[in-house]
Order: structure tokens, then C-alpha cells, then sequence
């Protein structure tokens, strides 16, 4: 494996082969995200399996997917990925009302991660949530430093936010930059998610209306994200002027 041309983009070959290209995500395990093959699936699955042993892989080609499936590969999960064109989309609703009486502050690379990001990401994926891929106390740390640092899918931007109670973590939005133009590439919207008290019922779509806001603002174009096939959020999004670009589908190499 090596670079790919265009920065955090790799390459996976065979000696001189082009295989495919994906961006790397540096979690437990490893990910291979957004695949994309550049030879027949046959080939391709070959060398992912002899290459990618143990990894997550997530692809948009649905053939790729499935031959990795019957050859052994676990499935993880089946999402959508959305976007929102931030020229046309009406963001009127700014979301400032309901943050109004809440501490929003700017999230940056530099920052410590917040005590209480524990507790929070824990309430927000219980067991049984569609996106719940927790791991341990220090996977969650571990993962929102990788956003912090770039390994997450890119930079983190100026745009991520944290919202507190007094002194109480009750939620975080995460925008990272992905190499290449929208919707795959561009400004993501990695992770999202609130306290689910019912004291902060709609605080989570007033956040990202304000980040829509600022992205628009900080003249961003467009902002993507992925939602897992079953998760209500997905209406909340499709909301706020996000529809839905392709299907995504994640799997495990086996070790």
C-alpha cells in the first residue's frame, strides 16, 4: 500500500497494480473507508483479503461488498450517505432559540477532550442503537482524539462544536474534512449526538442547523454525513436539506 495522489487518500496495489483507492481511518480496527475498486471485484477481494486482514472496510459498490461477504467477510453495517447543498438549503431556523440558554463552545484540534465524553457517548449509543460501535472508555477518548488530530477522515474544522450544561457535557457535533469534493469528499459531519434527558429534546438538530449555519457562513458548499439504514435520525436530517447521495455498506475482513 502507499499514498495516493491526492492528500490522506491511499492507494492499494499489487506490486504496480492499482487495486483500489479508500481513505484511512486510524481506529481499532483500522478502516479502509469509502473503497473504491479500480479493477474487477475479483481481483480486488483477492488482495483486500490478503492485505486488509482484520480491517473494516466500507464501499459504495454493492458487487464488492457482497463478494467480500461470501468470501468470508463479516457485515457490519448498511448506511446511507447524505449531503446537504448549503447554497440552496433553507436555514433559516438557526437553532440559536434553543441554545439560548446552553454553553456552545468552539471544539479545536488543540483542545483537551471534555470530561464527561464518556458518559455522553454512552447514553447517546445504548446497547441496541443502530450506530452503537462504542468499545471501551479508552476507544471513545482514543477515537474523538483521532478526529482532533486528522486520522479520523481528515483536519477537524473550526466548525465542531461542544454544548454544556452548567458543567455538564449534553452534546458535540464533529466536522471533519475529507480529501476530494463533496458529496464524498469535503466537509463531514463525523459524529453527532446529545444527552437523551428529555430537558434537551430538540438540541440536537438545533446544533446542527447552527453548524449548517456556520459552515455556509465559512463558505463551505456542501456538507455530507452517513446515517445507518433504520436510525431515526435519518428524518431529522432530510429536515435540515440533506438527501440521500448512495448506499454504503461496511464490512470486516476477516483476521
Amino acid at each position: 500500500m502507499s499514498d495516493g495522489s491526492a492528500p490522506g487518500v491511499r492507494e492499494l496495489r499489487r506490486g504496480t497494480e492499482l487495486i483500489g483507492r479508500y481513505h484511512r481511518f486510524d481506529g481499532q480496527p483500522p478502516a479502509a473507508e469509502l473503497f473504491e475498486p479500480a479493477v474487477d471485484v475479483g481481483l480486488a477481494v483477492e488482495v483486500i483479503l490478503t492485505d486488509l486482514a482484520g480491517w473494516s472496510l466500507t464501499t459504495t459498490h454493492e458487487a464488492l461488498a457482497e463478494a467480500l461477504v461470501a468470501d468470508g467477510a463479516r457485515p457490519v453495517r448498511h448506511f446511507a450517505l447524505m449531503s446537504c447543498d448549503l447554497t440552496t438549503a433553507d436555514l433559516s431556523d438557526d437553532g440559536d432559540a434553543r441554545l439560548a440558554s446552553l454553553d456552545v463552545r468552539p471544539f479545536s484540534s488543540s483542545d483537551s477532550v471534555p470530561t464527561g465524553v464518556i458518559e455522553l457517548v454512552r447514553a447517546a449509543y445504548p446497547p441496541g442503537h443502530p450506530d452503537v460501535e462504542l468499545g471501551s472508555d479508552d476507544d471513545i477518548v482514543r477515537d474523538i482524539e483521532r478526529a482532533q488530530g486528522g486520522g479520523r477522515m481528515g483536519p477537524m474544522l473550526d466548525t465542531s462544536r461542544l454544548v454544556f450544561d452548567r458543567d455538564r457535557l449534553v452534546a458535540l457535533v464533529l466536522i471533519n474534512r475529507v480529501p476530494g469534493l463533496p458529496p464524498l469528499g469535503g466537509p463531514w459531519v463525523t459524529d453527532i449526538c446529545r444527552d437523551p434527558d428529555p430537558a434537551y429534546s430538540g438540541l440536537g438538530r438545533a446544533l446542527l442547523a447552527q453548524t449548517l449555519l456556520a459552515s455556509r457562513e465559512a463558505g463551505e458548499q456542501a456538507i455530507s454525513l452517513a446515517v445507518t439504514e433504520g436510525n431515526s435520525a435519518r428524518r431529522l436530517y432530510e429536515s435540515l436539506g440533506f438527501s440521500v447521495v448512495v448506499t454504503t455498506r461496511k464490512v470486516r475482513i476477516p483476521d
